[in-house]
């Protein structure tokens, strides 16, 4: 494996070969994850919490969704989810630190 890409298996699924997020790559990055996140049904793990009758089950769904997220960060990019107990605080962090944000961020 190279150290740009990461490579993504699934028993179910197709290998995939993304990205890994760097300074520079946020909005591709995210759009390809979050591809990957809900093609495997683990995108509602990176973007809400679940209700206590299903917490045995998000527990195992969230730790696939953390893995998914960590294997295609750069080694420099892993400081942007330090703390992160969960997809979906990784998730936030990533977005706060990389999404453009006012007029001036969309057009950059």
């Amino acid at each position: 494996m190279s150290t740009t890409t990461s490579e993504i298996r699934d028993a179910s699924s197709s290998l995939y070969r993304i990205e890994l997020l760097k300074e520079d790559n946020w909005l591709p990055w995210k759009r390809r994850v979050t591809g990957v996140l809900r093609e495997r049904r683990l995108l509602k793990y990176a973007l809400v919490t679940a209700r206590e009758t299903e917490i045995s089950e998000w527990e195992d769904n969230d730790a696939r969704a953390q893995t998914q997220i960590e294997l295609t960060l750069s080694d420099p990019q892993m400081i942007h989810i330090a703390g992160a107990r969960t997809a979906a605080e990784m998730w936030t962090q990533l977005k706060t630190v990389k999404e453009p944000r006012g007029t001036m961020g969309i057009i950059s």
